[in-house]
């Protein structure tokens, strides 16, 4: 399996999510990516929503968190080549702390249909 680096800023929407927080206090955004059918770890998370499960990243990227959060095999494979790259000798899953919902999908306001 290939590992890279992105180096443009752009909208990734992950599914199968989770937040995790780094010893020195980062935190990254780790999912499969429904766009680029991918693995991916976000850079350091500058901004979060957890209602609308949206977020920017120090590398100018959103990132839209849909679905029910959870564990992806290639995206762990990601985290882990990640975490060495970056040195984060110890981390924590944060997903149940800034996301209360997080074993509930996204649900979206849909128009009643008396509008």
């Amino acid at each position: 399996m290939s590992i890279y680096v992105h180096n443009s800023s752009s909208h990734v929407v992950l599914e199968r999510w989770s937040i995790r927080e780094a010893g020195d206090g980062r935190r990254h955004f780790v999912g499969f990516n429904i766009i680029d059918f991918e693995g991916r770890v976000s850079t350091p998370i500058r901004s979060f929503d957890s209602v609308t499960r949206t977020g920017s990243t120090e590398s100018g990227s959103t990132y839209e968190l849909v679905g029910r959060a959870g564990s992806d095999k290639d995206a762990e494979y990601v985290w882990t080549q990640a975490a060495r790259a970056w040195n984060i000798k110890t981390w924590k899953d944060v997903t149940q702390n800034l996301v209360p919902d997080w074993r509930q999908g996204l649900v979206l306001d849909k128009p009643s249909r008396d509008d």
